[in-house]
C-alpha cells in the first residue's frame, strides 16, 4: 500500500486572504513621510545613505564635509582603540599624530582621521615600538602624507615593528630623533619634546616620548608609557610640566603616574587610553585613587568613548560620545 499522500482537491482547498495591519501600514506611511522630508531638506542624503550601505562607515564618513578648525583654536581627539594609544591634534593648519593603536585598528584610525578631514601630517610621533602603539601607525603611514615622524632610537624584536620600518622606508618619511627640549610649531600652538631624558633604559616604555602641548594658555601632557624612572628625570630636568589635561601614562598602570609626577602636572582633567575589561586590569586602583584625591575631571576610552577637548587658548570644552 502506497504511503503518498493525495494532493487535495480544488474543491477542498481554502482561499486566504491576504490582509495588511493597520499598524503596518502607518509605519510604512511615516517612513516614507520622513524620507521624503529628509530629501526635501537635503537631497544628498539619499546617495549618502546609498554610499553608507554600499561601503560601511568608513566611505560614508568621507561623504561628509571634513571637520573646519576656526582660526584661534585647535582640538584634541582621544580616539578610542581599545587597549592602545591614538591622540589626533587638530589645529586651523596643522595636525599631528602621537600613536596608532594595535595592529588591526588602523582602518578604525583612519576612518576617524577621514572623518575629522585629515588628508595629511605635519608631526606623527611613535612614542615607543610596542604593538598598542605603532600597529595601527602602519596603515596611516601608507595611506597619508607625514612631513616628520618623531621616534626614539630603540628597536624591537617583533614582526609589527619590521613592517613599521619598512612603511617609514618605502614611503621616504622623514625621521627625526627626539630631543629633550626641542620645540616645534604646529599651527597656532606648540609642542617641546620632554622625554626621554637619557638612555639606556632597561625597559621599553621609558624611551616613550614625552611632550608638552601648549596652545595659548592652555596645555596639556602625553607621556606614552613613560614609567617612574621616566617621570622622576622629566621633573629633574627642570622641564614645565604643569599642565590643564595628563593623557595618564600606561594607560593608567601602576608603573607611571607616580605621586610626584601627578603634584608636578597638577592638572584639571584626566584622561585615560584603555580597553574595557583588559587582562592587565588597567586602570589600576592605586592610580584611580590617586586622581580620585586630586579632585580633578577623569575621562576613560572604555566609558565615554571617543574624547575630544577644543581649546580657544583660554577655555577647555570637553566632549564624549
Amino acid at each position: 500500500m502506497s504511503n503518498a499522500r493525495k494532493r487535495p482537491s480544488k474543491k477542498r482547498r481554502k482561499r486566504r486572504n491576504f490582509r495588511v495591519s493597520p499598524w503596518v501600514l502607518l509605519f510604512i506611511v511615516g517612513l516614507a513621510a520622513i524620507l521624503v522630508y529628509a530629501w526635501r531638506t537635503n537631497p544628498d542624503i539619499v546617495q549618502d545613505v546609498t554610499n553608507w550601505v554600499r561601503n560601511g562607515w568608513g566611505d560614508f564618513f568621507d561623504n561628509n564635509e571634513p571637520i573646519v578648525i576656526p582660526d584661534g583654536e585647535a582640538i584634541i581627539h582621544f580616539i578610542d582603540v581599545g587597549q592602545g594609544d591614538a591622540v589626533l591634534i587638530q589645529t586651523s593648519n596643522g595636525n599631528m599624530l602621537i600613536d596608532g593603536g594595535d595592529i588591526g585598528l588602523g582602518d578604525r584610525v583612519l576612518a576617524y582621521l577621514r572623518f575629522a578631514g585629515v588628508s595629511r601630517f605635519d608631526y606623527v610621533i611613535a612614542t615607543h615600538p610596542h604593538a598598542d602603539h605603532i600597529g595601527g601607525l602602519v596603515d596611516v603611514i601608507n595611506t597619508l602624507p607625514i612631513g616628520t615622524l618623531i621616534m626614539p632610537p630603540v628597536a624591537h624584536t617583533t614582526r609589527i615593528f619590521e613592517r613599521f620600518l619598512d612603511a617609514i622606508e618605502n614611503n621616504g618619511v622623514n625621521l627625526r630623533e627626539p630631543i629633550a627640549g626641542d620645540r616645534y610649531a604646529l599651527g597656532e600652538g606648540g609642542f617641546t619634546i620632554i622625554a626621554p631624558n637619557s638612555s639606556g633604559y632597561a625597559n621599553l616604555n621609558d624611551y616613550s616620548v614625552s611632550l608638552r602641548f601648549d596652545f595659548g594658555a592652555n596645555s596639556f601632557i602625553f607621556t606614552g608609557d613613560a614609567e617612574r624612572i621616566s617621570e622622576n628625570e622629566m621633573i629633574a630636568a627642570g622641564h614645565n610640566l604643569r599642565a590643564d589635561v595628563l593623557h595618564i601614562g600606561h594607560h593608567g598602570s601602576h608603573t607611571s603616574t607616580t605621586r610626584n609626577f601627578l603634584n608636578a602636572v597638577r592638572p584639571n582633567i584626566a584622561v585615560i587610553s584603555v580597553g574595557e575589561s583588559n587582562s592587565h586590569g588597567h586602570p589600576h586602583d592605586v592610580v584611580m585613587n590617586r586622581l580620585n584625591n586630586a579632585d580633578l575631571r577623569i575621562y576613560r576610552t572604555d566609558h565615554h568613548g571617543n574624547i575630544t577637548i577644543t581649546t580657544n587658548g583660554e577655555n577647555l570644552w570637553v566632549n564624549y560620545e
